[in-house]
């Protein structure tokens, strides 16, 4: 199974060549600057903490990096090397393109349900919608309906296993959030998902992380 990257902004837009690197990757790395013939150090300022006003949900919308897996068998000694088996498969780059959008449009609407104290698209799966609020922190504190503990922004590294179309997706989800009082942390999470033969995508559930 070979892997190649690809990484765009939000949403989720065609993909484009690039090594492969982890979510904390995307993030600045802190500097330290130092003046020259010594002195004081001054370590770069730290982002701001998200204002989070109480019973005011925040619409989301994530950044994504593609990771793209060939599960095709050419070239892993499956089938004899030259044989029509070990030929390999074209991708389909527009339905892996297709694939991306979509779950990237698919979170970005879950995630910001979520913030409104909402299941209403996961309601609509064969995923346990109860299971997951509870999984996503949705029974903590609100106002109003609306979760205290914001979703404010959210990175997708979506990774596709395509044999020449998309079969399956993994997309690993960290999410920055806030509160009211200014309390800031991020969590990390993973859907799973099938691609059907039409392109729609298809939940089959979720990892909770920290």
């Amino acid at each position: 199974m070979r892997a190649t990257t690809h990484s765009s902004p939000a949403p989720a837009a065609g993909p484009r060549p690039r090594r492969a690197r982890p979510l904390a990757a995307a993030a600045a790395a802190a500097l330290v600057l130092t003046a020259c013939g010594g002195g004081d150090e001054e370590a770069a300022p730290t982002p701001e903490t998200p204002v989070v006003e109480a019973g005011q949900p925040v619409e989301v919308i994530g950044r994504s990096g593609l990771v793209l897996w060939d599960v095709s068998p050419a070239g892993t000694q499956v089938f004899v090397e030259g044989t029509d088996e070990d030929q390999p498969v074209a991708p389909d780059q527009a339905a892996i393109t297709a694939a991306a959008d979509a779950v990237a449009t698919w979170l970005d609407a879950v995630l910001t349900e979520r913030n409104a104290g909402l299941t209403t698209t996961v309601g609509a799966t064969d995923v346990d919608a109860d299971a997951f609020a509870t999984a996503m922190g949705m029974d903590g504190p609100a106002t109003n309906g609306v979760l205290d503990t914001q979703i404010t922004g959210a990175t997708y590294l979506v990774e596709i296993g395509y044999l020449g179309t998309p079969g399956w997706m993994q997309v690993r989800v960290e999410s920055q959030l806030a509160d009211p009082d200014g309390n800031a942390s991020t969590r990390l999470d993973t859907f799973i998902f099938a691609v059907e033969d039409d392109g729609a995508l298809t939940f089959l559930g979720l990892e909770t992380g920290a």
